[in-house]
C-alpha cells in the first residue's frame, strides 16, 4: 500500500516528466546511419523497420500506460483502500521554491498500530532530475531518485536501510510511440561469482487505440547458493472515455479482473476480483491437509465528486467488510480525510481521521499570484527567470 509520501512523489514525478520516443534511425548521427544503411543484412533490417514504425504512426497509437497501471483506476482512484488509515494522521507540507521545485513534508501518526510515528520528507526536483529522501523516528532512510536521460528513457532507483537491512531498486523506463518497457532490478549482486537479486521486465503495447497488451516476468535467486525461479504474468485492458476493463493473470495461477464505468462526470463505480485459480494460496487449509481449493474475493466501489471539492469513497466486498474514505478541504490549504473499516465477521472496526496541510513561502505564494493575475507572457518570462 502506497503512503502518503509515495502518493504525493507519484503526483510531483508525472508534473515534471513527460516522455516520447522518435525513430530508431533518427537517434543515430546522419553519418553513421548513412553507413550502416549501406552495410549488407543491416540495411534491410533498417529498412524494414522503418516501414513498419511508418506503419505504426500512420494508425494513430499512443504511448500505453505501464503494466502494473492496467488496474490504477479502481485500485488508486475509485475504491479507498489507498485513503483509508488507523487512528490519526497528519502531514504538514511546505513548498519553498517552485524553480527548481522544493518541498518539505512532515508527518504525524498516533494509533496506527505501528511504530514508525513520524516522517520528515524533503522532495527536489526539476523538469529532469527528482530526488526525494526521508526519515523516520526509528531512524529508517528512504530515498528515490530519477533522472531523465532523454525524452523517453527515465532512470530510477528507490533506497531502503534499517536496521533490519537494506534494500536497493533500479530501474529504467522506456516510452515508445506506442510501447511502454520497465526493467528492473532489487538488490543486484556479483559477489559470490553469481548473480543474487531479482531481475523483472514489464512490457505493455498498443494494439489498437482502445486495447492494450501487457506482459511481465521475474527471475530471482535470493542467494548463490540457492536455485533460481521465474515467474511471469499476462495482462490486457480495454479503455473507453466511459468504462475501463482489465485483466491480469500470473503463472501460479492468481488472476485479476477489474472494471470502472464512469456514470456522470461526478460518480463513478468500480468492482475488483481477487481469484486463486489453484487454491494454494491458502497456506492454513494446506498445512491442515485439505485439497486445494479455488477461491476469490470481490469488492465493488463507489467514488462520488461533490462541487465543493469533497469526495466520498465507499466500498464492500463479497466477506461482507465495508469502508468509506471521505475527502473534505476545510479550508483552502487544508484537507480533512475521515475513514473506517468495518469487519462483520471479526466484529471490528477502524476508524482513522488525517489532516493535510499546505503552506507556502511568501516567495511561492508571489510566484502564484503573479501566475493567476499577470497575462501569459509575463508569466512565461517570470517562470523563466524567477527572481533569485
Amino acid at each position: 500500500m502506497e503512503t502518503p509520501e509515495e502518493l504525493r512523489t507519484e503526483q510531483i514525478q508525472n508534473s515534471l516528466i513527460k516522455l516520447g520516443l522518435g525513430n530508431l534511425s533518427k537517434a543515430l548521427p546522419s553519418s553513421a546511419t548513412d553507413k550502416i544503411r549501406t552495410t549488407p543484412g543491416i540495411s534491410h533490417v533498417l529498412s524494414f523497420y522503418d516501414q513498419l514504425a511508418a506503419r505504426r504512426a500512420a494508425s494513430g497509437l499512443t504511448t500505453p500506460i505501464k503494466f502494473e497501471d492496467f488496474t490504477k483506476e479502481v485500485e488508486k482512484e475509485v475504491l479507498p483502500t489507498l485513503y483509508m488509515s488507523q487512528g490519526l494522521r497528519a502531514d504538514i507540507n511546505q513548498t519553498l521554491n517552485i524553480k527548481p521545485m522544493f518541498n518539505v513534508m512532515q508527518s504525524f501518526a498516533v494509533g496506527n498500530g505501528r511504530d514508525s510515528n513520524y516522517n520528515f520528507t524533503t522532495i527536489w526536483g526539476t523538469d529532469r532530475h527528482f530526488l526525494r529522501g526521508g526519515l523516520d523516528n526509528e531512524l529508517n532512510v528512504n530515498a528515490h531518485g530519477a533522472t531523465r536521460i532523454s525524452d523517453s528513457i527515465i532512470s530510477r532507483f528507490q533506497a531502503h536501510a534499517s536496521d533490519k537491512g537494506a534494500q536497493v531498486v533500479l530501474e529504467t523506463d522506456v516510452a515508445g510511440p506506442d510501447f511502454f518497457l520497465n526493467l528492473r532490478t532489487m538488490n543486484p549482486s556479483f559477489l559470490d561469482s553469481k548473480f543474487s537479486g531479482i531481475l523483472g521486465l514489464n512490457f505493455s503495447q498498443s494494439i489498437t487505440k482502445r486495447l492494450t497488451l501487457g506482459l511481465g516476468g521475474t527471475w530471482q535467486r535470493q542467494q548463490a547458493e540457492y536455485p533460481a525461479s521465474a515467474g511471469f504474468e499476462l495482462g490486457a485492458r480495454y479503455a473507453t472515455d466511459t468504462y475501463i476493463g482489465s485483466g491480469i493473470l500470473t503463472a501460479q495461477g492468481m488472476a485479476t479482473l477489474g472494471f470502472t464505468q464512469k456514470l456522470t462526470d461526478k460518480v463513478q463505480a468500480a468492482v475488483s476480483t481477487q481469484l486463486d485459480l489453484t487454491g494454494m494460496s491458502n497456506m492454513v487449509a494446506l498445512m491442515a491437509g485439505e485439497p486445494p481449493t479455488p477461491s476469490g474475493t470481490t469488492v465493488a466501489g463507489v467514488k462520488v465528486d461533490f462541487p465543493d471539492q469533497s469526495t466520498i469513497r465507499a466500498q464492500i466486498d463479497s466477506t461482507g467488510k465495508l469502508g468509506f474514505a471521505v475527502d473534505r478541504f476545510v479550508a483552502p490549504t487544508v484537507k480533512m480525510t475521515i475513514s473506517s473499516e468495518l469487519d462483520q465477521v471479526k466484529s471490528t472496526c477502524k476508524i482513522g481521521l488525517g489532516l493535510q496541510i499546505e503552506s507556502q513561502s511568501e516567495s511561492v505564494a508571489e510566484t502564484m499570484m503573479k501566475l493567476q493575475t499577470a497575462d501569459r507572457d509575463e508569466a512565461r518570462k517570470f517562470m523563466a527567470d524567477p527572481p533569485q
